[in-house]
């Protein structure tokens, strides 16, 4: 099914918390926005893991410097002040260390939700993974919990943001339109765990930041190439 999340309204302020720089001893800013060290709050990190940082190259961001990685099932807990619909990011960038987080493959779940199975950044390229979700939390402990597949396997991440959206503007419904282009309706997309796939910005150009970090690109190469199928609009 397709569904229509309408955009954030531009008066959204983004809240403070939570954003995690894992694995690292100090914070870092990127994009104005302090990514707060793990290894200053403890109590985000449950269970035995370990530090790495990559010795070998300059990385930009610093974000992707280090990861925090574990080679049995461990977990980050949060504290959820307000019931609500949330944004949960999390960074991937493999690279050799002491731990060759190229070699990971591992499962990612959280809030009774799978988020990630058998998941291996081997065959990623230069560039850092974000899987982005939208999750409807409970007030209370929000723990998301990385398990390695196999005895012999790890896992890790780089960072992880956790912040409440501007829920009025993500719906619960969405037409749902079957191979046999029947149109029903869908209820319950806020009971799901939702995974942000493609993000186009249709009749403009590319976004590479909007005010959550996102980007957006032009949906030129997805259309069917007919005269008439669409034009751009100068906006407004």
């Amino acid at each position: 099914h397709f569904s229509s999340l309408l955009l954030l309204s531009s008066a959204y302020t983004v809240p403070d918390k939570y954003f995690i720089n894992c694995g690292a001893s100090s914070n870092t800013t990127v994009n104005g926005q302090v990514f707060v060290a793990d290894s200053n709050s403890l109590s985000f990190s449950t269970g035995k893991s370990e530090e790495v940082r990559n010795t070998s190259a300059s990385i930009n961001p610093e974000l992707y410097q280090t990861a925090r990685v574990y080679r049995q099932p461990c977990s980050y807990s949060f504290e959820i002040d307000q019931n609500g619909t949330y944004i949960v990011r999390l960074h991937f960038f493999a690279y050799l260390s002491r731990a060759n987080l190229y070699d990971a493959l591992f499962n990612v779940s959280a809030s009774g939700f799978s988020l990630l199975t058998n998941f291996s950044v081997r065959n990623s390229s230069s560039f850092p993974v974000i899987k982005e979700y939208l999750l409807t939390i409970p007030q209370g402990k929000f723990r998301i919990q990385f398990i390695p597949s196999q005895d012999s396997s790890l896992a890790f991440v780089n960072a992880i943001e956790v912040f409440l959206a501007n829920e009025t503007r993500i719906i619960d419904y969405a037409p749902h339109v079957s191979s046999a282009r029947n149109v029903s309706n869908y209820t319950g997309l806020l009971s799901q765990a939702l995974h942000t796939i493609h993000r186009i910005n249709f009749g403009g150009s590319q976004i590479d930041y909007d005010e959550l970090w996102r980007k957006w690109v032009a949906d030129d190469s997805y259309l069917i190439l007919h005269s008439d199928s669409a034009k751009n609009s100068t906006p407004y």
